[in-house]
């Protein structure tokens, strides 16, 4: 089965069923990263000086924890649902599916890295704090982008049928 260029309502449907779950997963995460603000603020006000810094690098930790273990059952979701939608299909179509899917990855990495050039062309307008998140953001969501490719590339060509002894 080939795929092919239909109407565009159907290409339209394709690419955002292609889509959505990375932009929900996207969406998730910055959620986990506004609601894990206020617990900072509570380790900063109930722990003692002493133990301050060694709490707030745990608590950043078990967050970074909990990004990488839901990056991981996120992308099996998303190669299982390739392989559901496009499993008649070869695995070079669905390698180009799975390129597409992690487009919103691609975007946010490419708006950082466009607000980090302007930081740089542009010091005197901005402030620094900016040109750092920016950075941030784009090395971060570079990372979690090659690092989504890798894995579902990976996954997808681990064979789905098992062999019983």
């Amino acid at each position: 089965m080939k795929i092919s260029i239909g109407p565009i309502t159907l290409d339209i449907g394709l690419f955002l069923r292609l889509c959505l779950p990375a932009t929900v997963f996207i969406g998730l995460c910055t959620g986990i990263l506004l609601a894990f603000n206020p617990v900072l603020l509570l380790i900063d006000q109930i722990a003692p000086r002493a133990w301050l810094w060694p709490l707030i690098g745990t608590a950043w930790l078990l967050l970074l924890i909990l990004y990488i273990m839901l990056g991981i059952a996120f992308t099996h979701f998303v190669v299982r649902r390739l392989r559901a939608s496009f499993g008649a299909e070869e695995l070079r179509v669905q390698r180009r599916m799975a390129l597409v899917s992690g487009l919103p990855f691609y975007a946010i990495c490419l708006l950082c890295f466009i607000a980090t050039l302007a930081c740089i062309l542009f010091p005197d307008t901005v402030n620094p704090l900016s040109l750092y998140v920016s950075a941030a953001g784009f090395l971060g969501f570079a990372l979690v982008s090659g690092s989504y490719l890798l894995l579902v590339r990976f996954l997808l060509s681990r064979s789905t049928t098992r062999v019983a002894y």
